[in-house]
């Protein structure tokens, strides 16, 4: 440890600092053998943090591993421009809704085939926004209870909510990957 700080020394890096819960490493289940410990941390010399002085480290809700992921925010926005065209996308037809959906838009639909397929395209981008806000909202108070179980002290009862918090959380990040 004495050589890794002799290193940071070197090199002048400081620690960024942090916010949220103030360890990074958490190992087990139960309340007597649950250990918790700041193993992460961010570092950066003088001059970046210079260039860069809103920057933030966030200490993340973890599930996947014993290691919470650290989220770096610089605060430096780019304007970027976005491209309205219609892209189908692959992820719709694992939707157990979406050929119902399709038959749906297109009864309802009127006129000629090129207006059809117009109602289709409005229809299937309204069906797949409220899609991915049902799932983004899922993801948010699943990763909020997460943060709560996180800060709570550990019992038996909230050990055994966070494991099945995590499982879950798991599960819709795993979904979203496979999309």
């Amino acid at each position: 440890m004495e050589a890794f700080r002799k290193v940071l020394e070197d090199c002048n890096l400081v620690d960024v600092g942090f916010c949220g819960n103030w360890f990074t490493w958490e190992r087990g289940n139960l309340p007597e053998t649950n250990i918790q410990e700041r193993l992460d941390r961010g570092v950066a010399t003088d001059g970046w943090l210079s260039l860069f002085p809103e920057s933030q480290i966030q200490h993340l809700p973890h599930s996947f591993s014993d290691h919470c992921p650290l989220l770096l925010t610089t605060k430096w926005e780019e304007k970027s421009c976005f491209n309205r065209s219609f892209k189908f996308e692959a992820w719709w037809v694992m939707e157990e809704t979406f050929f119902g959906e399709v038959r749906n838009i297109w009864k309802k639909s009127t006129r000629n085939f090129l207006n059809k397929l117009e109602c289709v395209k409005r229809g299937l981008q309204e069906w797949a926004n409220k899609i991915l806000y049902c799932r983004k909202v899922n993801n948010e108070l699943l990763t909020s209870k997460l943060i709560k179980l996180l800060e709570d002290d550990r019992t038996d009862e909230n050990l055994a909510e966070l494991i099945d918090t995590k499982v879950e959380l798991n599960f819709e990040i795993e979904k979203d990957e496979r999309y």
